[in-house]
């Protein structure tokens, strides 16, 4: 049976993902969430809709480095192996503001530097031909563009930023390129890759709550999410996103053999691949992430 781990994936993209990878019950599929109840509650559903009850949950805040490093020493202990990890975990810098108990930017911690010490954690234990995806947006490369400022500005600096979605967005595709290059240069089987799902409505970013799009002081002026989304939806068509063919996408590139060896790639709202922003190629910014974010982990 293959392991599959999805952060985040109680809700939206995630959730929808790992029922469509649970209708294959060769698969188990980890919900790694930091709710309990919550994800809980979807590995009922998921069970339900799919008849598979190979589904576990397992706590992560991928916020915390300290809860990253405890996920992952309960799942190895548990499992041993990774077939498949899904980083798709995130906050909305409408959302969440502030720093960690770590002393990191909220955004870039949670979206980015979780997810960067979790695959270096699991990496070891990835089984052949393993594969990790990695979330990221279109908004790395948001109207008007963004000016990478340095790892040190985004970790520690950015919590007045509005960019800082952009920017941990940004991260993920330098981490993704740079991972690939390391795992070719190692002959390893495992892909890794970085997916774009687009503006969806059905996910926490769209929630009504405070600060969100929708609610209180939010984009659209407090509105609700669904209105919202049909003005994304007609203003910037090329950014939105259905959760319904986004997930199918995710759940496909993370499971079907047409993808065997598929890697270093941005996939854009489907199967299909598709040049990131030129920014996102830039060697040196990628460098000082990687050597920045070791530091940062204790790597």
């Amino acid at each position: 049976m293959k392991n599959v781990i999805i952060t985040g994936g109680n809700s939206g993209l995630g959730f929808e993902t790992a029922k469509k990878i649970a209708k294959d019950r060769d698969y188990r599929i980890i919900l790694a969430c930091r709710n309990a109840e919550k994800a809980a509650d979807a590995k009922e559903k998921i069970i339900a809709e799919t008849g598979n009850e190979n589904i576990d949950t397992m706590l992560l805040d991928t916020s915390l480095l300290f809860s990253v490093r405890a996920f992952a020493d309960a799942y190895l202990a548990k499992y041993e192996t990774v077939d498949v990890l899904i980083n798709n975990a995130g906050v909305s810098a409408m959302k969440a503001n502030g720093v960690t108990a770590e002393g990191f930017e909220l955004v870039f911690a949670t979206n980015y530097l979780g997810h960067f010490l979790l695959t270096q954690l699991l990496l070891p234990h990835f089984a052949e031909k393993g594969r990790i995806i990695s979330v990221s947006s279109d908004m790395h490369n948001p109207p008007g563009g963004i000016e990478w400022k340095s790892t040190e500005y985004l970790a520690h600096e950015a919590m007045e930023d509005r960019s800082r979605y952009s920017h941990a967005k940004l991260c993920v595709i330098y981490f993704t390129l740079k991972l690939d290059e390391l795992l070719r240069a190692e002959g390893s089987s495992v892909t890794a890759n970085s997916f774009n799902p687009g503006f969806m409505m059905a996910t926490n970013f769209m929630a009504g709550g405070p600060g969100g799009p929708g609610g209180p002081g939010a984009p659209g002026g407090g509105r609700p999410a669904q209105a919202h989304t049909i003005d994304v939806k007609t203003a910037m068509p090329d950014r939105y996103g259905e959760v319904g063919t986004s997930s199918d996408a995710l759940a496909q590139i993370a499971t079907d053999s047409q993808f065997d060896g598929v890697s270093g790639q941005y996939f854009d709202r489907s199967i299909n691949t598709a040049a990131s922003s030129e920014l996102s190629y830039n060697r040196e910014n990628r460098e000082e992430l990687w050597v920045k974010s070791l530091e940062y982990c204790g790597l």
